[in-house]
C-alpha cells in the first residue's frame, strides 16, 4: 500500500523535484546490493572526547564504506538504520519513491506520519558524548529513513557532540545539514561537516582523517 502511495504522491512532485536535482544528486549513487542490517560494537569505544556513536543509512553501500573506514582511524560502536518496509527500489522512475517521501517530510516535516517507518532501533543515548550522522543526500535533504531515526532520537542527543558526514554525487550539502540541526535542535554540532562525494568514496581515508583533526576529536 505504501508503495502505491509514494508512487501516486510521486506523480504530483517528480516534475517540481527533477527541475531543481540533477539525476546523479538524487541519491549518493546507482544502487548495489546492500548488505543485512546490523548493529556493530566494539567493547572499548572510549576516546579523550568520551564514548562515541556512529549512525547511519546506506542505500548504495557509499555510505557503509566511508563508515568502515571511519571505524579504523577511531573507536565507536556503529548503527545502521533500515527502512521498515522491504525490497522498495528507490532508483525506479528516476528515483520516485525517495522523491515522495522528501516531499512529505518537507509539507509536514513535524508530523510523525511523514516519516516512514523503519526498524526498531535500541541505542543507550546516555554512554555516548559524541554523536557521528552518516547520511546520504536525497534530493538534495538527508535520506529519509535517518530523518525518521533523528526525528524519533533527536530529542535524546541534546548537549552532546554532533559530527555530520555526508554523502552525495555533487549537490552541496547544506539541506543535509539544515535536517541535522532541525532534527538535533539541542545538539552541540562539530565543524565543519565532512562532504564526500560519490566518486571520492574510495579514497576517503584521508579526507577522514583530516575532518577528524578538525573537529578535534582525538583517539
Amino acid at each position: 500500500m505504501k508503495k502505491l502511495l509514494y508512487l501516486f504522491l510521486a506523480m504530483f512532485v517528480a516534475v517540481g523535484l527533477y527541475a531543481c536535482v540533477p539525476d546523479d544528486d538524487s541519491v549518493d549513487e546507482l544502487p548495489l546490493e546492500t548488505p543485512e542490517n546490523q548493529d556493530e560494537s566494539d567493547s572499548d569505544t572510549t576516546s579523550e572526547t568520551g564514548k562515541t556513536l556512529i549512525v547511519y543509512y546506506s542505500y548504495t553501500n557509499n555510505v557503509h564504506a566511508v563508515v568502515s573506514d571511519l571505524r579504523t582511524q577511531m573507536k565507536a560502536d556503529a548503527v545502521r538504520v533500515q527502512p521498515a518496509e522491504k525490497g522498495l527500489d528507490y532508483a525506479a522512475n528516476n528515483y520516485a519513491i525517495g522523491g515522495a517521501q522528501i516531499q512529505a517530510i518537507r509539507d509536514n516535516p513535524d508530523k510523525e506520519s511523514s516519516y516512514p517507518a523503519i526498524d526498531p532501533v535500541d541505542v543507550k543515548f546516555e554512554e555516548y558524548d559524541t554523536i557521528i550522522v552518516a547520511a546520504p543526500l536525497w534530493w538534495s535533504n538527508m535520506a529519509t529513513p535517518l530523518q525518521t531515526f533523528l526525528f524519533n532520537h533527536g530529542a535524546k542527543m541534546a548537549g552532546k557532540q554532533i559530527g555530520l558526514i555526508v554523502s552525495s554525487a555533487s549537490s552541496g550539502i547544506s539541506g543535509v545539514e539544515s535536517d541535522a540541526k532541525r532534527l538535533i535542535p539541542n545538539g552541540k554540532f562539530l565543524t565543519p561537516s565532512l562532504w564526500i562525494r560519490s566518486s571520492q568514496t574510495s579514497g576517503c581515508h584521508s579526507m577522514i582523517a583530516e575532518w577528524l583533526k578538525k573537529i578535534g576529536y582525538v583517539k
